[in-house]
């Protein structure tokens, strides 16, 4: 029996698509993980600047990100700050086992502010 070419180049075609690989991530556990989450803004957003913050350094970012309105109480052991040059407005992420668990858009200075933030914290523990 012949395999038609169509079908072998339609089935290369799904299996090198990125978004194949992303949907075998999802899970009814996890509907929304931090990977695909990422990935997706950098195809988007080629420019963009991710930095991710874990342990000691999370928590501050989780404890400022729940005194944002509306106060939330999110916990998470991963911490996301997405910001592209020139663009008025960053992402701001909790994930928690790989899972984002909360994601919102905030001003960039409010971003920086976050940065700042956990970064002189970070330096004021280590002293």
């Amino acid at each position: 029996m012949q395999i038609p070419c169509r079908c072998v180049l339609m089935a290369l075609l799904l299996a090198s698509c990125p978004m194949a690989a992303m949907a075998a991530d999802i899970t009814p556990r996890c509907p929304s993980p931090a990977s695909s989450e990422l990935l997706l803004l950098m195809q988007s957003a080629p420019d963009a600047v991710v930095f991710e913050y874990r342990g000691r350094q999370a928590k501050v970012g989780i404890r400022l990100f729940n005194a944002l309105p509306p106060q939330e109480n999110q916990t998470g052991d991963r911490f996301y700050i997405a910001m592209r040059p020139g663009f008025p407005l960053s992402r701001v992420m909790v994930a928690q086992h790989g899972c984002v668990e909360d994601a919102v858009l905030v001003d960039v200075r409010v971003a920086i502010a976050i940065r700042k933030a956990i970064r002189r914290f970070v330096s004021e523990s280590s002293i």
